[in-house]
């Protein structure tokens, strides 16, 4: 069409028409003698045919804008689509993920409070124990044994130095104290011994407060602690020696002896006054000559060590320490029943046996 079109333009070029009409065209022109002529054109197909082709390219041009504009919207739909699907695909992840840590920490203070309470009761289980026990030896000291009366009337276990009288639970008088039962050690050195502690199958809780070890618990026959009051004023005023002997798990024996031992008074924290060492186990209690007493009520190295002790900085022996049954690598130095100067920081010992005597 738009060829037919530029050949009528180029044949017609020069030529003044007019219209007649809507559809006819008056064109002058010449024949082949030069003589003037007038021809008439019907336009109505021309028309028709550009109304067409401008309609249909028209409307191809639009078809094909509409259809881009479409694309558009619908890939920012897709685009809007995936967003909203990442943004609630981060919602669930961040919701998981919440709820994850929230659980997790519910579940670590479920686990905390837990064990906390598990602690709490197998504490309180042993105290229960060990309060029984108490009992049960008090009892035995009012009456449901009667104590050794080898030697008569005794101020103290040295009365019986140099007797026949034998091992066993004595009652002593002494001058500073009402009159109490005593365990009295007749195998070492001539007998006369008042033992104020012995460690031997660590079925005895030892790892205690202040007060325990105040007044004393145990029973005397098997593990206990004799108190650090009536350790006080049996060696207060009078010169008193001290006597440990030991054993490890190999069944070899050491001693420990001191010529000088006593305790300060509750005041004082107990303030131990020891010298004068000699024996085979090594000197490992010089370390604590003027150290007050230590539980783990108030003190931090009984609570590192597991024990109650004369602690320093903290210490070189911990014969109250926590009963391990030998070798204790991994866990705190001297944290079991230990001498330093015999079997080192990492090594708890079979037995252990503390007596006193006046010189």
């Amino acid at each position: 069409m738009l060829f037919l079109g530029f050949i009528c333009f180029v044949l017609l070029s020069g030529v003044k028409s007019r219209n007649i009409g809507d559809a006819m065209v008056e064109t002058p022109m010449v024949d082949n003698q030069n003589a003037p002529l007038s021809a008439m054109f019907d336009m109505t197909n021309v028309n028709e045919r550009i109304k067409t082709y401008i309609s249909e390219y028209f409307d191809s041009k639009m078809s094909k804008l509409v259809n881009m504009k479409l694309e558009e919207v619908l890939l920012s739909s897709k685009i809007d689509e995936d967003l909203k699907q990442n943004i609630e695909k981060m919602k669930e992840n961040l919701t998981l993920k919440f709820e994850k840590e929230i659980k997790g920490y519910v579940d670590g203070v479920h686990q905390n409070l837990t064990d906390a309470l598990s602690e709490e009761m197998n504490s309180f289980k042993t105290s229960l124990e060990d309060s029984k026990l108490t009992t049960k030896n008090q009892n035995k000291a009012n009456g449901d044994k009667p104590p050794n009366t080898c030697g008569g009337v005794l101020h103290g276990c040295e009365d019986l130095k140099g007797t026949i009288c034998g091992n066993g639970l004595y009652s002593l008088n002494p001058k500073s104290l009402p009159q109490f039962r005593g365990y009295c050690n007749m195998c070492f050195a001539g007998g006369g011994w008042t033992v104020i502690q012995r460690r031997k199958e660590g079925n005895t809780n030892f790892y205690r407060g202040w007060q325990d070890y105040k007044i004393g618990f145990g029973d005397q026959t098997e593990e206990f602690w004799l108190g650090n009051e009536k350790i006080h004023k049996l060696t207060t005023g009078e010169r008193y020696q001290l006597r440990i002997e030991l054993q490890d798990w190999n069944n070899d024996t050491k001693y420990a002896l001191y010529n000088t031992f006593n305790l300060g008074n509750e005041a004082s924290g107990y303030k131990l006054t020891i010298g004068g060492y000699s024996g085979t186990a090594g000197d490992s209690m010089i370390y604590s000559n003027g150290a007050t007493f230590g539980t783990k009520d108030e003190n931090a190295c009984a609570k590192s060590k597991f024990g109650a002790w004369w602690y320093k900085g903290c210490t070189h022996s911990n014969l109250n320490g926590e009963y391990l049954r030998g070798k204790t690598t991994g866990l705190a130095s001297y944290r079991g029943v230990t001498w330093y100067h015999w079997t080192g920081v990492n090594h708890s010992l079979k037995k252990s046996e503390m007596m006193i005597r006046k010189i």
